[in-house]
């Protein structure tokens, strides 16, 4: 998959800290509804397809009442990534061929570098569950 140039990359990290710090309970809602759209559209995140697994496994989990050893900032994180994979109104449209999808990628690596820790708390807290 390509790479943002560095204009759309500073402006996909801007559109991520603005969209985590205002990132809603509500919100987290509406992202547990487009849900089927979500796991759809992942399939076209290239190598961050695996990012997007296990963070949208931590939100199923969380929702599930079965890991709720998570901040709200990851969950905030994890929901605008989801949602802004799902929305068609981002920097690079998705119906651009090839390139549409490498904003959404870029997100979910942000997701990534910014809750190592704790996203590697939740890979050991699923070892330990047989998950």
């Amino acid at each position: 998959m390509s790479e943002l140039n560095k204009n759309d990359q500073e402006r996909v990290n801007e559109t991520f800290e603005k969209g985590v710090d205002n990132f809603t309970e509500a919100d987290l809602e509406k992202v547990r509804k487009d849900g089927d759209i979500a796991v759809e559209k992942s399939s076209k995140l290239g190598a961050q397809f695996e990012s997007f697994k296990l963070t949208w496994g931590l939100l199923q989990d969380y929702w599930a009442g079965d890991y709720k050893n998570v901040p709200w900032k990851l969950l905030a994180a994890i929901g605008f990534a989801v949602a802004y994979l799902v929305s068609p109104l981002d920097i690079i449209p998705d119906f651009i061929p090839i390139l549409g999808f490498v904003d959404d990628a870029a997100v979910f690596s942000l997701v990534i570098k910014a809750f190592e820790s704790e996203l590697d708390d939740y890979k050991e807290w699923k070892k330990q569950q047989g998950k």
